[in-house]
């Protein structure tokens, strides 16, 4: 069974009881009470010193002030301290994110030295190899003209024992050596040609490749150009959608701002360059850069062209378009 079912019955027969026995209670009692009312009472006299009381309810109106005066001293005291511990957890963040970027800077200096050592190594071991090729050419030239003089020696060496032993053969190997010199010097003119045409086919090559790299430098320059308005393009974009426009802001307004970007596309730094006139718009530009944060789509560019032509980016901002 639920014993709830017996509460309410229960509270309501106590409460009953309690009435009837206050009733009986009033009736057996209040008749003597009445008598007593009648019963003169004598009266009973006493002297206050009005002086002492007032003093000691001065002192205790003093003692009641300095407990407040306590009070408020103690809750001043810890609401500055409350204060000097907000101020020194908000120095330690501002420390710890100083340091963050600290770290990011050392480590994009860091990579952009690595980048450019490793560049760096790369050409002193293209002009070694250059180097190494010309030598190894200048070694085979002297070898190639030391065998020709020691032929050369050889065949006079044996002309002269021929001379000895017969002026006819003398004069025999004397027209040999005539004929052979004759073909010695036609074999050095047309060698003499050969080089020199040689080099004009050198020259020729190195003209077109110099002309084939003045195009292809061109070629570059475009297309960095197209690229850095593309970028230019996709960062105005991406400002213009975060920008909130003040009610102060007119058609013909501009402020200048320098935004400072790492090669992550985070934004380093943003101030104003050349102010609107208008603190609220100025404000609101540098909030819209803010907002954006980071341009990830700068992590695709080119080192060499981010650093030239985005590390450190002024924009004009305007109400109606965003242009560099």
């Amino acid at each position: 069974m639920n014993l709830r079912s017996y509460l309410f019955p229960a509270l309501l027969a106590l409460i009953l009881h309690s009435v009837i026995l206050s009733a009986l209670f009033y009736s057996w009692f209040g008749y003597a009470e009445d008598q007593k009312r009648l019963t003169p009472r004598h009266v009973k006299a006493q002297m206050i010193d009005l002086k002492t009381q007032h003093k000691a309810q001065q002192q205790d109106k003093q003692a009641e002030a300095r407990r407040k005066e306590d009070a408020r001293k103690k809750a001043e005291a810890k609401k500055q301290e409350d204060a000097r511990k907000k101020e020194a957890l908000k120095n330690e963040a501002l420390k710890k994110e100083q340091l963050k970027k600290e770290q990011l800077k050392k480590e994009a200096v860091k990579k952009e030295q690595a980048e450019a050592k490793k560049k760096a190594e790369a050409l002193k071991q293209e002009a070694l190899r250059k180097e190494a090729l010309k030598k190894e050419a200048l070694k085979k030239e002297a070898q190639k003209k030391e065998a020709l003089k020691q032929e050369a020696a050889r065949k006079k060496a044996e002309a002269q024992k021929k001379e000895q032993a017969a002026e006819v053969a003398r004069k025999k190997q004397q027209e040999e050596a005539r004929r052979k010199a004759e073909a010695q010097k036609e074999a050095e003119r047309k060698r003499a040609e050969q080089q020199r045409l040689e080099q004009e086919q050198k020259r020729r090559e190195s003209e077109l490749a110099a002309a084939m790299a003045a195009e292809e430098r061109e070629m570059q320059a475009q297309q960095d150009q197209q690229a850095t308005a593309g970028y230019l393009e996709y960062i105005g974009s991406e400002i213009e959608s975060n920008w909130s426009r003040p009610p102060s802001a007119r058609n013909g307004m501009m402020v200048v701002l320098s935004l400072h970007l790492f090669p992550t596309g985070e934004v380093d730094n943003v101030y104003v360059v050349k102010s609107s006139g208008d603190s609220y718009f100025d404000e609101s530009a540098i909030r819209a850069v803010k907002r954006v944060g980071r341009f990830p789509e700068l992590q695709k560019m080119d080192p060499i062209l981010f650093d030239r032509n985005f590390r450190k980016l002024t924009l004009e901002y305007k109400p109606s378009d965003l242009r560099r």
